[in-house]
C-alpha cells in the first residue's frame, strides 16, 4: 500500500501536525521529535508543499519557502532546540556526528548551518 498526498490542503494540514508535534513544548511522546524518521517525513513534506506552490506561483515561492527554513537564534524553534538540548543529556555520550545529526533532526524542516549547529552544542554542554 502507498500513502500519497497530492492534494495542496491536506499537504499543508501535514505540515501543521508535524510542525505542532516537532516543537511542542510539552510533547505526549517526546521521542519523535528527534526521531530521524519524522525528520524525513518533515522534510518531504515541506519540499512537496514548495513544488506544489512552485507550480502555482513559480520560483518565488521556493525563495519564500528557502528563507522562512532558516532557523536563527531569534526564531522560537532554535530556543526550543536549546531547552531541549539541555534537559536531555544523553546526547552529550554521542560522538560528535551523532550529535550535529540529532540537532539536524530536532530542527527539520528547518535547516540550520553548521555554524549554528556547533554553537547550539557548546551553549548545550555549559
Amino acid at each position: 500500500m502507498t500513502f500519497l498526498i497530492n492534494n495542496y490542503n491536506e499537504l499543508m494540514a501535514l505540515h501543521r501536525v508535524v510542525m505542532e508535534a516537532k516543537f511542542s513544548l510539552q510533547p505526549n511522546d517526546p521521542g519523535i521529535q528527534g526521531s530521524p524518521l519524522v525528520s524525513m517525513i518533515a522534510n518531504q513534506t515541506i519540499e512537496s508543499l514548495i513544488e506544489m506552490e512552485v507550480e502555482k506561483e513559480g520560483e518565488a515561492a521556493r525563495l519564500k519557502w528557502q528563507e522562512w527554513r532558516k532557523i536563527s537564534p531569534d526564531r522560537k524553534e532554535y530556543q526550543f532546540i536549546q531547552a531541549k538540548l539541555k534537559s536531555d543529556a544523553s546526547w552529550k555520550t554521542w560522538s560528535f556526528d551523532e550529535q550535529a545529526k540529532y540537532v539536524k533532526d530536532l530542527a527539520s524542516p528547518l535547516e540550520i548551518t553548521d555554524e549554528l549547529v556547533g554553537d547550539l552544542l557548546n551553549l548545550s554542554i555549559a
